[in-house]
């Protein structure tokens, strides 16, 4: 049976479809493709990895592959002292947990300190600008070979200008992760120090005249004028700091391929292990069989870091402080009142506008 229409129902749906295309066809085709590739790139492995957390699960054998439900994140979970994953996926993370605390501050704080400094504008303060942000313009495989020049035993700068004789990489974990910590504030700042001095340059500079007019002067004025007005920025920046060092794997791989060894109640660790070292070490071995503990780890990673950055984003929004003083403000202005005493007078709703 053939269906009828009007002809003004099918030009009411052709000039809809019409002004569709024309309001969101440009949009479409500019994102189609970024969407087409983050579906694929993005999506489809999140999902896959997720189906293969719950699996035993062999790249080399898909015949043994088997269902195991949760029992992978329980392994990890609870079976410290039974599973070498679990020992081993524990300590990683300890390892990268501490080292965020130390390095995220001065991550953050130091890049701070400098965009300030550049705001004020000294001599050459372009070619400084420069400068700053230069140590992340090079790879981390070329900033790692600078400092196992600076830091090596044998032959290293360190040692030589200051007669020491310190393994740095090789001698202690704590040396050790101070070169790491070193390398990652070295060649991380420079991302953190052009949002801040972004944010610096945007800050109202009327706000700096009335301060000065208070009498605010130095620290007291970056507290109360420059701080609040960079506030966006400094989140952006703790928000992407974690979730870089929580991700921390090159510099490692680079200077101490997670040595030297330690040995704890009798057994041996890798001291400057993180926790992507780790899931990178199992991958790359010859067990072929780790692919869904591996999934496992890293989803759990996943959701950690989405707990830490879900308490920070919580710990610093927009707080209202409420229309209080604001009415007491206005109540002043009316009947030159202070406090709770103060009161805006009530307007009658009638045509004259009489006061009750």
């Amino acid at each position: 049976m053939e269906r009828m229409t009007t002809v003004s129902n099918y030009a009411l749906k052709r000039s809809k479809r019409t002004e569709f295309f024309k309001r969101y066809g440009i949009v479409l085709i500019f994102l189609g493709p970024y969407l087409f590739f983050f579906l694929l790139f993005c999506i489809y492995p999140l999902l896959y990895g997720i189906v293969m957390s719950l699996m035993k699960f062999s790249i080399s054998d898909y015949s043994q592959n088997e269902w195991r439900g949760l029992k992978n994140y329980w392994t990890i979970l609870t079976q410290y002292s039974n599973s070498v994953y679990s020992r081993n996926f524990w300590y990683s993370m300890k390892n990268t947990a501490v080292f965020a605390v130390i390095i995220v501050p001065l991550a953050v704080t130091i890049p701070l300190i400098m965009a300030v400094l550049i705001n004020t504008k000294p001599k050459g303060y372009k070619v400084f600008r420069a400068l700053i942000y230069l140590p992340s313009v090079l790879p981390v495989s070329a900033s790692g070979v600078i400092f196992i020049a600076m830091f090596s035993r044998n032959f290293g700068y360190i040692n030589q200008w200051f007669g020491t004789d310190i393994d740095w990489l090789g001698g202690s974990s704590t040396t050790a992760w101070i070169v790491i910590l070193l390398l990652c504030l070295w060649g991380g700042w420079g991302g953190n120090f052009i949002i801040l001095s972004a944010g610096l340059k945007n800050v109202d500079k009327s706000l700096y005249e009335a301060a000065n007019v208070d009498g605010c002067t130095g620290f007291r004025r970056m507290m109360v004028v420059t701080f609040p007005a960079i506030k966006q920025q400094l989140i952006l920046c703790l928000f992407t700091t974690i979730i870089g060092y929580f991700g921390l794997y090159g510099q490692i791989y680079v200077l101490t391929n997670a040595g030297p060894s330690i040995n704890i109640d009798g057994i041996n660790y890798n001291s400057t292990m993180s926790i992507m070292w780790y899931l990178q070490s199992l991958i790359n071995g010859t067990n072929f069989e780790v692919y869904g503990m591996v999934s496992a780890m890293g989803l759990l990673l996943g959701i950690f870091v989405g707990i830490i950055t879900g308490l920070q984003l919580w710990l610093t929004r927009e707080r209202k402080s409420g229309t209080k003083l604001s009415t007491e403000f206005a109540a002043y202005m009316q009947t030159g009142v202070i406090g709770k005493s103060a009161a805006l007078p009530e307007v009658s709703d009638d045509k004259g506008g009489n006061e009750k």
